[in-house]
Order: C-alpha cells, then structure tokens, then sequence
C-alpha cells in the first residue's frame, strides 16, 4: 500500500465517481477564452508559497473533485521569484515550470481552463526578501527587464496549451514600497527615495511647484522639485504619491502586455483615506485611473462582502448583494464598461487582522451565494474562489520532499521513491530538521501545530521537535499525525528516530485558513453545497 496516498486521501471525500465523473469529459477540449469563469483556486494539499516546491501526487483526484463541484476553471498563483530565482544575470527554475505543464495538462485532462495570477511576491525559494525585486522595479532597468523576461516565459509556456485563457497581475503584490515609503519620515531617506524611485520627476511632469506646495501646505514650501520629499501617509500630500504609484502600475501593466497579451490587473477598490487638505476630517484617495486595465478587455479585481460597510457591521444577505451591485457598477463606470473577473470572491475572510472587518452572518453565506447570479451576469465574466481547500500557513520549504533533501539538514537519511511518491527514509538514530521561525511570523497566541505523515515497518519512536517544545510518538505501520507542541516558539522543526521510519507531508502551523468549503484534508463543509448551486447556475 502506498503510504502518502494512504494517509493524505484517507479524509479527501475524493471517490472512484468523482474521478469517474471528470475523466467522462477528459477528452473535451477547453472552452473559448471568452467563455465564463468559474475557477478555484488551486494549490493541491500545500498552499500558495510552498506549492511550486511539492509534489501534488494527488493532482488528478484533486482536479477531479474541482470539475465535480462545478468549476470550470482553476487560477494558479505564479510566484516571480520562485520561477525566475535570478535577475542578474536572470535564471529560471527549471521544476517550476515542468509543474506548470504538469498542471496545465492535468487540468486539460478533467476540462479546466487556467488563469495565472502572475507576479506572486511570496515564497520560499530563498530566504532573502523577496519585496526587494518589487521595488527595484521603480528604479533599475535590468530589474525590469528581467519581469518582462519572466512574464514572457510564463506567457509562452501557458499559451502552448489549450485550455490556457490569461492571466493578471495584482496591485497586492507592489503594495510593499507604498506602506514603507510612507513610514520614512520627513528626512535625507525620504528625499533620497523621492529621486531614485521616480517620484519627484514624476512631480515635475504632472504638477507645477505651486500645485505641490499647495498639497505640502503648511508644512513646506518647495523652491525645487528636488527637495520634495515622500509625506506621511496620513497627509494630504500623500494621494499624490498614490497617483504616482497608479501611475507606476498603469505603465508596467502596459508594459507587461507587449509580453503577455490581454494580461490584466487586480485593482484597488479600496479608497485611501488622507487627512483633509483643510486640516479637517478625512478625504478619500481613490484608484479609479488604473480602472481600465490598459488594453485588457477585463478588469480583476478582489471583492470582499466588508467593501463598503462599516467596521464590525454584520450583513444579511440583501445588504451584502445590494453592496457588491453598488461596487461592481462603480468599477464598471470608471473602466470604459469593461467586465470584472472577480479572482477572490471573498463571501467570508478568516485572515487574522481583520476580525473587525464587516462581515456577512454566518447563517447568510450560503444566501449570498446561491443569491448573486444576476449580479454576477450582470458585471462580470468570470469568479474564482481563494479558499476552495483550507490550508495551513505552513513554512517548511520542500515539505513533500519533491526535491530531494533541499532545504533540510539531514543526517543517515535520503529521499526515495516509494510507489511514485517521494518520502524522506530515516535510519534508526538519524535527523532531520529546517529552520522555519523566519517565515512563520508571530500569532504568539496560537498554539504551533506539527503534522506529518508516517510510516515503519518495525515500531519506532520518533522524537518531534519544534523550537523547545518536544513530544514523541510511536510509529507502527502508515499514519497521519498532527501534535499540538504549544507556544514556545518556532525556530526549528526537527525529528529523530531510534528506529527506521518513513516521513512525509510535513506542516508546520499555528493557523488554518478557512473558507468552509473543504477542509485540509478535502472533506466538505457548511458553504460547499451553496457553492456547487452557484456554479451550476451559472452554466
């Protein structure tokens, strides 16, 4: 029996029909590129900054299970990094891409077309901070080239395959240098990062010096555009660094689409609030220039139900669709009437830091959505859910060991394959371990979780740690483990065996992402049914 596939599929809710049902319509080739969207998101059993580096040995039950649900469709989040890992002189990642045609033709398999979300800003490809890139984009040339030289490559390896339909990329993933900048404090690093990133020459292009003393008021009065400097956020100075930044994203969307035609881009919906330029009150700062998605024929775009309420408001279900009209016919009047692919239809949102967010009642969801196909028909050419499978914010690089033993240390252990999968084998007295505290961030109030997969063929202990919590279990014959370590920190992850034991499918996590309608390992949930009514209403 093989073991990963024992344990990861024991809790899937992933049948011999399922499958049945979408290898029925293996043969059919993918709709037109202007047929509706339904998509899913797809990270298989990891999640989106780890997923390039797994195995997915379960891809054909997993796409198989989204074609039954309804989906017609699944979004891929392509990292830029973890692709291109170098920019000068630039480098691709060869089994990034091999997954990528792995999974395009999976997907064509069970009838599902692919949208990319291209330019993910996080992953695990190194340990380096990956936003850094972003930023260069404002200031460096050969930075900017080497995205274009990704875009392009993501463009023509997806574009080989037929159920490719486009792709976008997203405001989210170059917000980083706009919350930084704003945080320089008036000074020689706020001056200096006003030149190099283009900001004051920008100025002098759009604006004369006494329209921006005028926003600068009282506190300055400029005699250059040298001395201007990046305000606070919170000043009324700021909506021009955000029109700059629009700016910014309008030309590389621009850009972007030489090498990969129609790409289209996730819009802010959100208005920034400034502080009055009268001193009193707030003023909003919209996003609405970069609407049009320059010559893409869609605008994308994330839509919460919290958009347009109040903080800790609860919505029924009228008041959430009545909202989302209100907010899709905004975008729509300020981007030429151009369709909305909504690529996270956020109908609940479990993020931590946003408790206070307006909500939808947890008794309305499925409300809501068996409640929004008029909406959708009427402004959109396309959805995609985030959560389709809850995920762990799990750390550990190559955690499905599909690239042998990189990013572990290990000691009288190696990886084999065992009935095509890879699985780490650890000798009786051997280790294994990776640092993980650096990308696992704080949440000092969750309890840190280890889970895992294994497997002997005589009784073994294996000892866990992580950080300086310890427990051991006893490892007889395939099973899956998921050990409550507490909350004494996460530095390291490490197991020891005094016997031979098989591991795979390690996780480690203080928090599961849900969006009720499958859990970590596939089983349905409360939204799944109301979910399944949508897509079939949409057909």
């Amino acid at each position: 029996m093989k073991m990963k596939k024992l344990v990861r599929a024991a809790g899937a809710g992933i049948t011999a029909a399922v499958v049945a049902l979408s290898m029925a319509v293996s043969g059919i080739r993918s709709e037109a590129a202007s047929s509706y969207l339904k998509a899913a998101t797809y990270v298989s059993d990891a999640w989106v900054s780890n997923f390039w580096n797994s195995e997915s040995d379960h891809m054909d039950e997993e796409l198989a299970q989204i074609a039954a649900d309804g989906f017609n469709s699944i979004v891929l989040v392509v990292p830029w990094r973890e692709f291109q890992p170098g920019v000068l002189p630039i480098s691709y990642n060869r089994y990034a891409f091999q997954k990528l045609d792995k999974v395009m033709n999976a997907a064509n398999a069970h009838g599902l077309m692919v949208e990319l979300r291209v330019g993910y800003v996080w992953d695990y490809y190194n340990d380096d901070v990956a936003t850094g890139r972003f930023r260069d984009l404002l200031k460096d040339s050969s930075t900017r080239a080497a995205w274009l030289a990704y875009a392009k490559q993501i463009y023509r390896t997806a574009s080989a395959h037929s159920n490719f339909h486009g792709g976008f990329m997203t405001w989210e993933d170059f917000w980083n240098y706009v919350e930084d900048a704003a945080n320089l404090g008036k000074g020689a690093n706020s001056w200096i990062a006003a030149k190099k990133c283009g900001y004051q020459a920008w100025l002098k292009k759009h604006y004369s010096l006494k329209q921006v003393n005028e926003a600068y008021q009282p506190e300055e009065k400029f005699t250059s555009y040298d001395d201007v400097y990046i305000p606070a956020r919170k000043d009324y100075a700021y909506k021009l660094f955000y029109e700059f930044y629009d700016d910014f994203l309008n030309d590389l969307l621009e850009d972007t689409q030489k090498v990969f035609p129609n790409l289209s881009m996730e819009v802010r919906l959100d208005v920034d609030p400034v502080n009055a330029q009268d001193g009193n009150g707030q003023v909003g700062a919209p996003h609405y220039g970069t609407f049009s998605c320059a010559a893409a024929g869609y605008t994308s775009l994330m839509y919460s139900v919290s958009m347009g309420h109040g903080f800790g408001d609860v919505l029924s279900a009228e008041e959430a669709i009545r909202t989302m009209n209100e907010q899709l016919s905004l975008v729509r009047a300020n981007n030429g009437g151009k369709p909305v692919f909504i690529d996270q239809l956020l109908y609940m949102d479990a993020t931590e830091g946003f408790e206070q967010n307006a909500r939808l009642a947890e008794s309305h969801r499925g409300a809501f959505l068996t409640g929004i196909p008029d909406t959708l028909r009427t402004h959109t050419n396309g959805y995609a859910v985030w959560t389709y499978r809850n995920y762990t914010n799990n750390p550990v690089y190559n955690h499905q060991f599909a690239l042998g033993t990189r990013g572990w240390n290990v000691t009288k252990g190696s990886v084999m394959d065992r009935n095509g999968s890879n699985q780490l084998f650890l000798q009786s007295g051997g280790t294994l371990s990776q640092k993980v505290g650096h990308r696992i961030g704080g949440r000092t109030t969750h309890d840190g979780h280890v889970r895992f997969t294994a497997d002997s063929d005589e009784p073994a202990t294996l000892t866990v740690k992580l950080g300086s919590m310890i427990r051991t279990v006893e490892v007889n014959g395939p099973k899956q483990y998921d050990l409550n370590l507490g909350r004494k920190g996460f530095y390291e992850v490490s197991f020891e065996a005094d016997g031979d034991v098989y591991l795979d499918n390690i996780h480690v996590y203080n928090f599961v992402q849900d969006g009720q309608l499958r859990d970590i390992d596939g089983n349905e949930l409360s939204c799944m049914g109301a979910m399944r009514a949508l897509n079939a209403s949409m057909n």
